[in-house]
């Protein structure tokens, strides 16, 4: 049985991460997905159920534990964004892609007091961005002791989806360190940038 993590994900994370891991596992495998929020687990049991896929609800100490068993009518061409609730009504046809992490050519201490700057205040604009992308050194933006994590959650809870480069984390040897956004690799990465109305490169 495979497990994933969805705690402390807002829509549409838990649901790409469902649809992720049923798409990996082989029909009639079980999936667990852990989810902390009656929004999502809402959402997620819609998903799988219009997929043609029952699901077995546990509790436990607040989390919920929901089972699934792949169904061969299962379609991983289903649009899961189109079941969440939140609205993303602030966001843009843009994406930004961090492949460092400190912004600019000059100094990189200043580099990095720009760049935290530049995070910190994307909450706080109008027309956010779509999606965030983090490659090479970018991704140590993304850990858990980041000065940027809480501006970081605040985006994907506001809806705009964070992608990790998994190969990246590996070679630093941080995978274990994440704490926000989702895992990914780069076919997945290219077909955002590709997709995107227009990108940004801090």
């Amino acid at each position: 049985m495979k497990t994933i993590d969805a705690k402390g994900k807002q829509c549409p994370m838990p649901l790409i991460m469902a649809k992720k891991a049923l798409e990996e596992i082989a029909v009639d495998e079980t999936l667990e997905i852990l989810i902390d929020n009656e929004t999502s687990l809402k959402n997620v049991t819609r998903f799988l159920e219009d997929n043609g896929m029952k699901t077995i609800i546990q509790t436990l100490a607040g989390v919920f534990h929901l089972f699934v068993n792949k169904t061969g009518e299962f379609s991983k061409y289903s649009k899961s964004e189109d079941y969440c609730e939140i609205s993303t009504a602030g966001t843009s046809d843009y994406v930004i892609a961090f492949q460092r992490n400190f912004l600019g050519d000059g100094d990189p201490e200043l580099g990095k007091i720009l760049l935290k700057a530049f995070i910190n205040t994307l909450p706080e604009i109008e027309n956010k961005p779509s999606k965030l992308l983090f490659l090479n050194s970018g991704i140590f933006l993304t850990l858990k002791d980041a000065v940027v994590l809480d501006s970081l959650k605040k985006l994907e809870s506001d809806g705009v989806e964070i992608l990790v480069c998994g190969t990246c984390l590996d070679f630093y040897k941080k995978k274990d360190e994440v704490g926000v956004g989702m895992v990914s690799n780069m076919y997945d990465i290219l077909n955002r940038l590709s997709m995107a109305g227009s990108v940004i490169y801090p």
